[in-house]
């Protein structure tokens, strides 16, 4: 997943960066009722959009895209440097304030619309927080473990549809009797919960959390096939560990106030100021 964020872990399996960061705004209509599946169906069509969900739908897709306007706090180069653009790094702070304060709020309203349970203060929506990374991680793991497998059962369960489509595609587009090991060496870094908040959806009952955690592995991708002697041989430039950086989406819907398990959506991207400029000069057009 190359683009200006570092998400070498799905290039490293073979899986395009185009699906990688959508959001509401820029998904094409959906249509209520379900849809067949079609292994050979490129992500893009599998997108969904919250502007054209209705109340008559019986269900709420898995794949609705990403939150619009989801901060990802920039590292690096992306950040604007306090010496050098001292206004932009100002500017890029009380951004980075005002969408925090907006994703907690998101949360509140959530839990509060949410319908009561036995007091005032249990209701439907759980906001658990502090499970919200080693849920990742461990989903993280499991996701990979199941692509390298072939295991398509256990990624429909935890993957998103376009996700899962885009897997499906590699696992059926393997060479007859390939074999693919996939191994993560060591967390280079802490993972961290960097994006966590939540929306109504225009039908009863329906809403959706997603939450971004930051995972940084190394990582080694091996593919083996049948050589001309009839013994496995690793497929070169396949088989290197790779120093790698994701900006993981979790996704928990609700459909009728009743809670869904948490499904890896994909990955997303660091937000930079041309990002937040951009966000505001679609927000005056």
């Amino acid at each position: 997943m190359a683009h200006c964020l570092r998400r070498p872990l799905f290039s490293a399996v073979g899986l395009s960066p185009s699906f990688s960061r959508r959001c509401f705004s820029q998904l094409p209509a959906l249509r209520a009722g379900p849809k067949a599946p079609q292994p050979s169906r490129p992500r893009q069509q599998a997108d969904r959009s919250i502007r054209v969900l209705s109340k008559g739908m019986q269900a709420v897709p898995s794949d609705i895209g990403l939150l619009d306007m989801t901060f990802i706090t920039p590292t690096g180069s992306n950040r604007p440097p306090l010496f050098k653009r001292p206004l932009a790094h100002l500017k890029y702070q009380w951004k980075r304030f005002a969408f925090r304060f907006r994703d907690q709020f998101s949360l509140i309203i959530l839990w509060y619309s949410s319908p009561k349970e036995k007091n005032w203060y249990r209701r439907s929506v759980k906001l658990s927080r502090s499970t919200l990374t080693p849920t990742a991680v461990a989903l993280h793991r499991q996701m990979y473990n199941s692509f390298a497998e072939g295991d398509v059962v256990a990624l429909r369960k935890i993957c998103a549809d376009g996700l899962y489509d885009s897997f499906r595609a590699r696992i059926g587009n393997r060479s007859r009797g390939e074999k693919v090991d996939w191994e993560l060496v060591d967390y280079n870094k802490r993972s961290k919960l960097i994006s966590n908040r939540a929306a109504r959806l225009p039908i009863e009952g329906a809403a959706v959390i997603q939450a971004v955690v930051r995972i940084a592995s190394r990582q080694k991708l091996t593919r083996w096939v049948k050589g001309k002697s009839g013994s496995m041989e690793v497929v070169p430039g396949s088989g290197k560990e790779k120093d790698v950086v994701e900006y993981v989406v979790l996704q928990r819907q609700y459909e009728g106030w009743r809670e869904g398990e948490w499904q890896v959506w994909g990955t997303t991207q660091e937000t930079t100021l041309d990002d937040v400029e951009e966000w505001e000069r679609k927000a005056l057009a």
